[in-house]
């Protein structure tokens, strides 16, 4: 009796979990994940891998970032990884690359950002809080360990 209720306990497990078939996708996207699709990999011991002379398993770096807008007011600051130019060079802010944003007290911020190697540069945005004036705007090129901002 104990082992017939160990087994049932154990096919529910594995239904539960999908049994391992290999048939689904848990990315919601349907259709076969890709490593169900290929052959299968030879067990490899972590010794017998090779890695290239070169390679960085951490590649992203920090970036500190030290603005100071000489400003008595407070602002908006957003800082974009990616943006488009429009015709007369206004950068224009990918708004789903939003890295950085944040309240500044007197026009002022100190932070620090990650940032990966692909990235080349990033737009910095600070906003006055009445809406009327236009917005401070920086394109800041890539790579630097820091961002320092004096107006």
């Amino acid at each position: 009796m104990i082992r017939l209720t160990i087994a049932l306990f154990l096919s529910l497990q594995l239904i539960a979990c999908g049994g391992g078939g290999g048939g689904g996708d848990d990315s919601g996207a349907g259709g076969n994940s890709p490593a169900a699709d290929s052959p299968a990999a030879p067990n490899k011991k972590f010794e017998d891998i090779v890695v290239p002379e070169g390679f960085k398993f951490r590649s992203a770096y920090p970036v500190t970032v030290d603005i100071d807008l000489n400003s008595s007011e407070d602002m908006y600051l957003n800082i974009y990884g990616r943006f488009t130019e429009a015709q007369d060079g206004t950068p224009i802010p990918d708004s789903s690359s939003r890295m950085i944003t944040s309240t500044m007290k007197d026009g002022k911020f100190k932070g620090k950002l990650t940032v990966t190697p692909k990235r080349e540069s990033l737009l910095v945005e600070a906003w006055y809080q009445d809406g009327a004036r236009q917005p401070f705007r920086q394109v800041i090129p890539l790579p630097v360990s820091e961002i320092v901002i004096n107006q």
